[in-house]
């Protein structure tokens, strides 16, 4: 299977293009620009090659990082808490969701 790759600062700018959960190698440093792809599940699959497709993604290093609807939630979150941030604090509050389950606050 092919996957489109996209460097995570764009994959976020351009969030309305996409679908789906986003997968990274890694945890997403607020300095990088990791290559992540968007995936969503293939409904003609049977739910064992869909395993499999997501077990091979596994196997290369990948695992889900965060839906496209989450990303869009937190980038409104931060939209609302700060005027024009820089595409580093978006990175910074995807981490702090993906870890804390909750909005980052900005004070």
């Amino acid at each position: 299977m092919s996957k489109n790759f996209i460097g995570i600062k764009n994959a976020i700018k351009e969030i309305q293009n996409y679908n789906g959960w986003i997968y990274a190698k890694n945890d997403i440093n607020t300095n990088d620009d990791a290559k992540v792809f968007f995936y969503i599940a293939d409904l003609n699959r049977s739910p064992e090659e869909e395993r499999e497709v997501r077990e091979n993604f596994h196997r290369q290093g990948f695992s889900p990082y965060l839906s496209k609807e989450y990303i869009e939630d937190i980038v409104d979150n931060l939209d609302q808490q700060m005027d024009s941030p820089r595409i580093e604090k978006y990175l910074e509050a995807m981490r702090f969701f993906k870890e804390n389950d909750a909005f980052i606050e900005i004070d």
